[in-house]
């Protein structure tokens, strides 16, 4: 009877014991389960307010950069306005010089030598008044034709001293291979400066095109 008795004794102690660890492992998985749910939680709090924070950083940014854009946007098409009415003006006074400068061509007068020098220097004014709108590129071929023409206006007025000295000596000191050299020299000379007025047009109506 004895053995018995301590055999069930034994028995609920242990079946006792046994309960409790089922009880502390099932609080333990439940416990754990709620720390892990919190965890989670202030983890996916803590993401999303990172993202929010994040998208309303970039958000900010894509609208500065819009509005950039939109600026330089507005300062290029104001900007090639006035480029168009620049180029536009420029053109005409370049081929009023020319007209100026084949008129010179036709009849060396030398009244007419005082009108161009003049028109030459209202036409380099208004290439460097302009300077800001003026592509480089543009400039260059711009003052190399008033170059030529300033060159031609040297050989006509060269040309015109020889006729006078012509009218006035009997005796020339300066022969007919001077005088056919400096109308060869003009005839160089206007042939560059038809030449490269032609290529400033043609660069300026591509410009305007874009």
């Amino acid at each position: 009877m004895a053995i018995i008795e301590y055999v069930k004794l034994a028995t609920a102690f242990f079946v006792s014991i046994g309960g409790a660890s089922v009880v502390v492992i099932a609080l333990a998985k439940w416990f754990g389960g709620f720390i892990s749910n919190r965890l989670l939680d202030s983890y996916n709090n803590k993401h999303e307010k990172e993202l929010e924070n994040l998208k309303s950083k970039y958000a900010n940014e894509l609208e500065k950069t819009k509005n950039d854009l939109e600026k330089a946007k507005l300062q290029f098409v104001r900007y090639s306005e006035k480029q168009f009415e620049l180029y536009n003006d420029l053109w005409k006074v370049l081929l009023y010089t020319k007209q100026q400068a084949d008129m010179l061509w036709e009849k060396a007068d030398p009244a007419q030598i005082p009108a161009f020098s003049e028109q030459i220097r209202l036409t380099k004014n208004a290439i460097n008044n302009n300077l800001l709108l003026i592509e480089e590129e543009h400039y260059n071929k711009l003052i190399e034709l008033i170059n030529q023409f300033e060159q031609f206006q040297f050989g006509k007025q060269r040309l015109v001293e020889i006729r006078i000295h012509y009218n006035k000596e009997q005796t020339p000191s300066i022969s007919k291979e001077d005088t056919r050299e400096v109308i060869v020299q003009n005839q160089k000379t206007k042939e560059n400066y038809d030449n490269l007025i032609m290529d400033i047009g043609k660069s300026f109506r591509n410009q305007i095109k874009g």
